[in-house]
């Protein structure tokens, strides 16, 4: 298997992150502009980009669209960013790109040379291109108006709830944030709002009559309500917005994942009235075929093996909820690494009431804690936790899984971690 496309984009991380849109505007002029050639949705917010994304993707393809799907980060390998109608581009497909487009890049000055991301979202585009899709369903990939997903003009713009993240790019304020995330925000367009909290809705709503478009907020236009949970089998809904929609069905857990369908299903509806034919059918088989990793995942059911990508406070909130929901009386045993630049003191104090044992590692990126350090805090804030620093992230896997015990394992912390995990069980599988 060959890795040449990996290793391009890996040296282009030297280029640093630059925030502006000129050159993936430029870079994407000499490819002739493959992302205007077809229609899109754009997805910006803090939690649950990924599972609206997914969602709106897995019913456009029920509808008989081809659907190209741009997501990130990656779990295992960053083919996987890069999707049609749920197959990721083919490794040598993907290796070819990054190719003509490392020669295109050798003719340019060193001031026009793509970050990491920019290269992939070029790569992306073109590929979408190549295979003749007919809508694009892309997520932001940090904020939004200098993100180089934003030169896209979507269809709809969907914006997910808002909250602390990315801090040292997008600002330190939720108003500082809510704007960044605004910017995907075009003239005349439409919007899809999850729910906010007051001061990240004032700023959409702010934005949105500046530029003169029509903004649905989750809450207010449309909304959700749960009539059955069956875990871990299905969660059932009614949605009320432009249309009702009953029994619709899906298979992630957790009232936020009740609300990023709904999100979705409004998208889709919207889609529906501006000429993208989408039948309630369809919605309702790509809601219940939709699955999306790491999000309150089920590895296992004896004892509960849970994993889930939440990696900064909102995230880790969310978790909680979705464990006393559905594992009320349980005491779980966690494995957990996080980044230094997330909010670990808020995540580490958010989990510390909850578990009966709490094993820490890291993950392979110099962006990871040491786990001494987030032991040490939940030992500070509660003196007598069970608490377990293992480094090599392997050895915590098979620690976790071999401790003696009905509890349920939940595994969080970080998207890395996360990858780290499903290659395990992978290698388990086989």
């Amino acid at each position: 298997m060959s890795n040449l496309g990996h290793t391009y984009l890996e040296q282009l991380t030297d280029f640093g992150i630059k925030l502006g849109l000129d050159k993936i505007k430029f870079l994407l002029s000499k490819l002739g502009n493959p992302h205007r050639k077809y229609r899109s949705v754009l997805i910006a917010g803090t939690n649950g980009k990924g599972s609206v994304a997914s969602f709106i993707a897995g019913c456009l393809k029920e509808a008989g669209y081809r659907v190209g799907f741009y997501t990130s980060p990656h779990l295992i390998r960053v083919e996987e960013r890069i999707q049609i109608n749920g197959k990721p581009i083919p490794s040598k497909v993907f290796d070819s790109l990054c190719l003509e487009l490392k020669n295109l890049c050798m003719k340019l000055p060193i001031e026009m040379q793509p970050t990491y991301f920019e290269a992939l979202t070029a790569v992306a585009f073109e590929y979408f291109r190549r295979e003749n899709i007919d809508i694009c369903v892309c997520e932001v990939g940090m904020g939004g108006r200098f993100d180089a997903t934003n030169v896209l003009e979507p269809d709809i713009e969907v914006i997910t709830p808002i909250s602390y993240d990315h801090m040292e790019y997008l600002g330190n304020s939720i108003e500082e944030i809510a704007f960044e995330k605004a910017g995907i925000i075009k003239n005349h367009s439409l919007i899809v709002s999850g729910k906010q909290i007051p001061s990240a809705g004032n700023v959409l709503k702010r934005v949105s009559r500046q530029r003169n478009a029509k903004i649905f907020f989750y809450g207010k236009d449309f909304s959700a309500r749960l009539i059955d949970s069956d875990f871990p089998r299905q969660q059932c809904f009614n949605f009320t917005g432009i249309k009702k929609l009953n029994n619709v069905s899906i298979r992630m857990f957790g009232s936020h994942q009740i609300h990023n369908a709904a999100v979705a299903i409004e998208t889709l509806f919207l889609l529906n009235k501006i000429g993208v034919a989408i039948s309630e059918d369809a919605i309702l088989k790509g809601m219940k075929k939709t699955v999306w990793p790491a999000r309150f995942q089920v590895l296992s059911e004896k004892p509960f093996v849970i994993l889930d990508g939440a990696h900064n406070p909102a995230g880790i909130i969310s978790l909680k909820r979705a464990l006393k929901q559905y594992l009320p009386e349980s005491k779980p045993i966690f494995l957990i690494a996080i980044l230094k630049d997330k909010n670990w003191e808020s995540m580490v104090k958010i989990l510390s009431s909850t578990g009966k044992k709490f094993i820490f590692t890291q993950v392979n990126t110099p962006r990871s804690l040491l786990p001494s350090t987030l032991s040490s805090k939940m030992k500070e804030l509660v003196p007598d936790a069970d608490v377990e620093t293992i480094e090599n992230p392997s050895h915590a896997i098979e620690k976790l899984l071999s401790i003696r015990s009905d509890e349920p394992r939940v595994i969080c912390g970080s998207l890395y971690l996360a990858g780290d995990v499903l290659k395990a069980f992978r290698k388990k599988l086989r």
